[in-house]
């Protein structure tokens, strides 16, 4: 079985919000969601909007080195 669930951590346990059948010893993949908002700077995303040149060669490897340098934790 693969599923993705919604859940939160109450401080002590990992509680599912969803009725999921689970078996004891039952592997799972938890993944932790970052909900506080980034202090860091804001990607300005209408720099990027246009046409023609703009938007293929240097501009847009600009924009995804900036998204990627501000996804990791």
């Amino acid at each position: 079985m693969l599923a993705a669930v919604k859940g939160y951590y109450n401080g002590s346990h990992i509680v599912i919000n969803e009725d999921i059948n689970l078996n004891t010893g039952q592997e799972v993949i938890v993944t932790i969601l970052d909900t506080q908002t980034p202090s860091e700077k804001k990607i300005d995303l209408k720099k990027y909007m246009g046409r023609g040149e703009k938007m293929f060669q240097t501009d847009a490897q600009d924009y995804i080195k900036e998204l990627r340098d501000s996804d990791r934790i």
